[in-house]
């Protein structure tokens, strides 16, 4: 089974259409927010994290999609995680809704700043990256914020990252613990050295996550395969 893992409902809609999945029980209690779809044979369901119970906000960053991972890991025993959504880019390596297949991810903001901590704290976590998938590839680091501070872009410079997001090092590492194989594609709706990127995300997301869709439907004969 490969299951698709995206953090936020918008960011699943158009790929949900585009597969023509439809909404599936559950296997885990109800009142637990991960929701899931599935495909007519079940070989293909989708998994997004929810809805806070106290908000009814989407459940973004990194705690939601690590016990959405175990989760889905737990009840569906999946082969294959395809992690999928939005993802912020850097304005001198990426455009605005260009899809990129991820091929390690660092974890940006767990500042440890003791000697035994440093691999633990700032990874990489490696992913899948099939060389049959024909998408640009690139490194992404994963936080739990929209804006960028300045030593954090110095981390990305020294690592080469060029892809920023809130979900994808968490949810390889928790699927790592499993033997689990994750590949990541994410799309970009906004520049992270840009001085307004919730701007640019709320104005480029329809079409970021339209292009992610239709990367994720090109992609899935060779996932399947």
């Amino acid at each position: 089974m490969l299951t698709i893992l995206c953090a936020m409902q918008p960011e699943a809609d158009a790929i949900i259409t585009s597969l023509d999945l439809t909404p599936a029980p559950t296997p885990w209690p109800t009142t637990l927010p991960p929701n899931l779809w599935s495909n007519n044979d079940q070989s293909l369901t989708l998994v997004t994290n929810g809805y806070d119970p106290r908000t009814n906000a989407n459940l973004i960053g990194t705690t939601p999609a690590a016990f959405a991972t175990q989760l889905l890991i737990n009840h569906l025993n999946p082969k294959l995680i395809l992690i999928a959504g939005a993802a912020g880019g850097c304005s001198q390596a990426t455009s605005i809704a260009q899809t990129f297949l991820i091929e390690k991810a660092y974890h940006h903001d767990r500042r440890i700043p003791l000697p035994e901590f440093t691999h633990y704290a700032h990874g990489p976590e490696q992913l899948h990256a099939p060389t049959n998938i024909n998408l640009p590839r690139a490194t992404i680091s994963t936080g739990n914020a929209l804006d960028t501070l300045d030593h954090e872009l110095d981390f990305f410079k020294k690592h080469n990252i060029t892809v920023k997001d809130m979900e994808t090092a968490s949810i390889a590492w928790t699927a790592s613990l499993h033997n689990t194989k994750t590949i990541a594609i994410r799309s970009i709706t906004d520049f992270y050295d840009h001085p307004t990127p919730e701007n640019q995300f709320l104005k480029n997301f329809d079409l970021a996550l339209t292009n992610l869709a239709e990367s994720i439907k090109s992609i899935l004969p060779a996932l399947q395969a």
